[in-house]
């Protein structure tokens, strides 16, 4: 499966991607790195810097890697 996770740069979401990488999964992480740091973001993890409200980065993110979840813990 592969999930896109929103906001992975901070620290909620930076625990779910390492939960999500351990079971195995596919991620891709966007972020638009305001208050957190690309450094967090596993290695394994894609990481696409962009804001969670732009419906066309989101909509080309989920078409390019076939993403079959989202989970949201983009906000500021």
């Amino acid at each position: 499966m592969t999930v896109l996770v929103t906001g992975d740069a901070g620290y909620i979401g930076s625990h779910m991607v390492h939960a999500l990488l351990d079971a195995g999964e596919q991620i891709v992480v966007l972020d638009n790195l305001t208050t957190g740091f690309d450094w967090a973001v596993p290695s394994s993890a894609k990481l696409a810097i962009g804001d969670a409200g732009d419906q066309s980065c989101v909509a080309a993110l989920i078409a390019q890697h076939r993403v079959d979840t989202v989970l949201h813990f983009a906000a500021s």
